[in-house]
């Protein structure tokens, strides 16, 4: 991957992992929770996770030579693409607690 579309690719993740932290630092840890608080609950910490894994594999190569760098562009993109699943779950959490409330 070129370092231009890497620093996009980056930049993207930092956001990503800058809204998870927000996410995860907002929620309470009751025990009682229904069963779709716990799959949300445990969404944004996986993808919060899976962001940082992606962000420093990213960061990493970036700094590496292009031609034969021991980075593959897949091990940017598979946590990268956890992360965002992730993002869209807790997007649609939105729509679950606007059905839920009164």
């Amino acid at each position: 991957m070129p370092s231009a579309d890497m620093v996009t690719l980056i930049s993207f993740l930092a956001v990503l992992l800058i809204f998870f932290s927000i996410d995860v630092r907002s929620r309470d840890t009751a025990a009682t929770k229904p069963w779709h608080g716990h799959l949300f609950e445990w969404a944004s910490r996986i993808g919060g996770i899976a962001t940082a894994v992606s962000l420093a594999l990213g960061w990493v190569d970036l700094f590496l030579p292009d031609e034969g760098s021991p980075i593959h562009v897949a091990l940017v993109a598979a946590p990268g693409s956890v992360a965002v699943l992730c993002a869209i779950v807790l997007g649609l959490e939105m729509l679950w607690q606007r059905r839920d409330s009164p």
